[in-house]
């Protein structure tokens, strides 16, 4: 493990932020210096004070930004020692793919891929997922209806819903795929249902089109189906977009 202290590696790539969405720009910055091996687990972060003059912020800003970072396991903050990047490497591996995930081509990537991937995988399950593949979907649905007003539970049930979709495919490259997305794909549900004061909101909204997919997997109308993941993917599109911040 580093236990370094990080100023000197950082004094020439820190540069103040733009004056909008300034925590969500220290954070971008910092999970890109992550990503670029500039910071390692285990390094000390350099000191408020220094950091918010590089960044050219206030501390309120700056603090924000340290909560998420530390509220996502990317970072701690250590009594009398100050802020290390995480050590846990399962931790800086969610950095790594939260860290993509700020970049707005990423995300265009993202919601490009799941679109063409996820959008055929419903057709495919509308016309080949059995009894027993459905009632699995039914499952995950049930779930999501118990978990509306705990968005942790609900996030876990609607990557269960997803994943049973492809299974029921009978596909197992389909499901390999959205294996291999997997991690890409939890970010974007969470992110999508962040925000307190509407997180159950939103998690009603993307129920009810969980259930019109349901619905169309039942009638085994390929084309219905298809069409309402679209809808649903385009429908949480929006609010992950509103989450990361331009250029």
């Amino acid at each position: 493990m580093r236990e370094i202290d990080a100023s000197n590696a950082l004094s020439d790539r820190l540069r103040p932020v733009a004056r909008t969405s300034l925590s969500e720009e220290i954070i971008a910055q910092i999970m890109d210096l992550i990503q670029r091996n500039v910071l390692r687990p285990g390094d000390r972060l350099p000191p408020e004070r220094e950091l918010c003059k590089r960044f050219g912020v206030g501390r309120s800003s700056l603090r924000e930004a340290l909560r998420s970072l530390s509220a996502m396991g990317v970072v701690e903050g250590r009594v009398g020692e100050g802020t290390f990047v995480n050590d846990n490497q399962q931790f800086v591996q969610k950095a790594l793919q939260w860290g993509m995930l700020l970049d707005r081509k990423m995300v265009g990537d993202l919601i490009e891929t799941r679109l063409m991937l996820e959008s055929e995988t419903a057709f495919w399950a509308a016309q080949r997922g059995d009894k027993e593949d459905l009632n699995h979907v039914d499952e995950t649905l049930a779930q999501m209806k118990g978990a509306l007003d705990d968005s942790s539970l609900f996030l876990e049930a609607d990557l269960r819903f997803h994943m049973a979709v492809a299974r029921a495919t009978h596909n197992t490259l389909l499901v390999s795929l959205l294996e291999a997305t997997r991690g890409y794909l939890q970010e974007w549900i969470e992110r999508s249902l962040a925000g307190e004061e509407r997180s159950e909101e939103r998690a009603r909204l993307s129920l009810e089109q969980h259930v019109e997919i349901v619905s169309a997997l039942r009638r085994g109308d390929g084309t219905a189906a298809r069409a309402a993941m679209v809808e649903h993917l385009l429908s949480s599109s929006l609010d992950l977009r509103t989450h990361f911040p331009e250029g």
